[in-house]
């Protein structure tokens, strides 16, 4: 996927960053440069002073020129917010499709990943480049590596538990839980058959996760995946003792729901990253 020589583009497609957080972007650059890969920065990495990010056209645009450009070979998106579906209208699928060019993102990037997937039919990345520059930095450069170069998957590579059902083999749709929400009634929404739907938070107590599951009950997803997969719930786990699991237990009600659990995918600096598209096989 990367290669010593390679560039790699850093975007912003939802929320642009703050001018304190240029100290991690540099980070990340420095951490791709350790290992060979020349980072290639947007120019609308960080926010105008008037607004939340600039024009979505131009972000979408930007998007598009990374994907065309011949030397990018992987786009990492560092945002993360509330803006990423104002650019879903103005990409070109066909085009996304024709370059099949790796992007990786998390958190409000859920809604382009999950568009681009079903859009475009690619595989999409789940992951934010910033761990490059967490605490854990060099367990995560190690793994970035040696799964980029193709040498392993231990980027993707993941501990988990059932606590309902014991197998779920489908393709991974989702990511954070509020956001992959906003697709709910667009043509953008991937089908729910025979998916394994994987859900996280970092916001969120639990009256907020409580009417995420119950929106998706409803709109009768429950009812088609092959299994549910829940990362970590940041906010719910600080705040109640409640568990992600235990309310999606007595929201659906079906104990022949599969319901798997990790701690290793999420907003944490730790996580993993998980395909967006990919055929997933989980068994206790």
């Amino acid at each position: 996927m990367l290669d010593k020589g390679d560039s790699a583009g850093l975007i912003a497609c939802s929320d642009g960053l703050t001018p304190e957080r240029k100290i991690i972007i540099d980070e990340v650059e420095n951490a791709l440069y350790d290992i060979g890969i020349n980072a290639v920065v947007s120019r609308y990495l960080y926010r105008p002073e008037d607004a939340v990010a600039v024009d979505a056209k131009l972000r979408a645009e930007e998007l598009m020129d990374m994907i065309r450009n011949p030397e990018i070979k992987a786009i990492f998106d560092v945002s993360g917010g509330n803006v990423a579906n104002e650019i879903l209208d103005y990409l070109n699928y066909d085009e996304i499709a024709e370059y099949n060019k790796p992007i990786f993102g998390y958190s409000d990037l859920t809604v382009l990943l999950n568009a681009i997937y079903e859009k475009s039919g690619i595989n999409t990345y789940l992951y934010q480049i910033r761990n490059l520059a967490s605490e854990v930095r060099e367990r995560q450069l190690a793994d970035f590596t040696m799964t980029m170069s193709g040498e392993s998957d231990d980027l993707y590579e993941f501990e988990y538990d059932f606590v309902q059902g014991k197998y779920m083999e489908g393709v991974v749709i989702g990511g954070n839980v509020r956001c992959f929400l906003k697709l709910a009634g667009t043509d953008y929404m991937p089908s729910f058959k025979h998916k394994i739907l994987l859900l996280e938070s970092y916001s969120g107590n639990e009256v907020s996760v409580r009417n995420y599951f119950n929106q998706l009950k409803q709109m009768g997803a429950f009812e088609e995946v092959e299994g549910v997969l829940l990362g970590t719930f940041t906010e719910l786990a600080a705040k109640d003792e409640i568990t992600a699991a235990e309310i999606l237990m007595e929201v659906c009600d079906d104990p022949e729901l599969a319901i798997a659990v990790t701690d290793d995918i999420g907003h944490g600096g730790d996580s993993k990253a998980v395909i967006i598209g990919k055929e997933l096989e989980l068994r206790k």
